[in-house]
């Protein structure tokens, strides 16, 4: 590409001073060219404000009077940034030395949306329909590039260009889970693409502060986005006809999955999202992913 160009770097994070002590050093040693460090406090309670302004003075930061999760804290980061490309990091990853490098060079193909990293022990999303609903797994062979369904919110760049013509993460997912494989698949729904690169390299300790969350809350909105997922963004018609046969079944079947519909129903119906001008069939992406390239 040239010379460099300038990489910001976004992170939520809520009370986690802790995690930024151990992974902030290794982030801001290994991003080549660095522009700013953004990241967006969720209200937190310990002193991780003060200490960034203490550590790292010159970080941006965006502060929220309460824990607003991923979603909605990621938009108001990347409103901070200026730079044609910008990573999005979770306070719980570590990068490894040339990661940027290794990404770069895709972005010389305009069509290249974003580029997501190798998290050790992990591998590329590989995406598929059955059963009535997009299924999900890991990929088998991670000795090349291949073109993924998504790029993860937590380990990756993105071009900003696309991801404002995109209109950024659609907040009906708020408060997290599915925001980034929602846009990951409108992306390839627009005509753009996603890489996973191998030689891209982060340590990820999954040591997440949703943890800390109540566990049933946290499978309700899983269960609720991923619904809403299918609602917003696969069109054709024999799989939405079979995505109707798999609600009523599984409902049958679990009669408490009744609130799962209903909660992504009320969100479907209230809340504003996305608009969505769909270039390329469900079928034709799913062609495409996991290609080795």
């Amino acid at each position: 590409m040239g010379n460099k160009p300038q990489i910001d770097v976004i992170i939520p994070s809520f009370n986690a001073q802790y995690l930024l002590e151990k992974n902030l050093p290794s982030l801001v040693k290994n991003t080549d060219n660095l522009g700013k460090l953004i990241i967006i406090d969720n209200g937190s309670e310990d002193d991780t404000v003060s200490w960034l302004n203490q550590k790292y003075p010159e970080t941006i930061i965006v502060s929220n009077k309460t824990n607003l999760g991923y979603t909605k804290p990621v938009n108001q980061g990347i409103a901070f940034s200026d730079s044609e490309f910008f990573v999005l990091m979770n306070n719980d990853v570590r990068p490894h030395a040339g990661y940027i490098t290794a990404a770069l060079p895709y972005f010389s193909d305009p069509e290249v949306f974003a580029v997501t990293f190798n998290e050790e022990g992990t591998s590329w999303p590989d995406m598929s329909w059955s059963a009535g609903k997009m299924q999900f797994s890991e990929g088998k062979n991670k000795t090349n590039p291949v073109l993924s369904a998504w790029a993860s919110g937590g380990s990756a760049i993105f071009r900003r260009s696309i991801w404002d013509k995109l209109g950024g993460l659609d907040e009906i997912y708020a408060p997290f889970y599915w925001e980034d494989i929602d846009i990951g698949y409108r992306a390839w729904k627009s005509g753009y693409k996603i890489i996973w690169e191998p030689k891209a390299t982060v340590l990820h300790d999954h040591e997440s502060t949703s943890k800390k969350l109540n566990p049933q809350y946290i499978s309700l909105i899983k269960q609720r986005n991923e619904l809403l997922f299918n609602w917003l963004n696969v069109t054709d018609i024999g799989y939405r006809t079979g995505h109707l046969l798999f609600l009523a079944k599984h409902t049958l079947a679990h009669p408490g999955y009744l609130k799962v519909v209903l909660s992504a129903l009320w969100r479907y119906l209230t809340h504003p999202h996305q608009k969505r001008n769909f270039l390329i069939s469900d079928r034709n992406v799913l062609s495409h992913i996991s290609q080795s390239i």
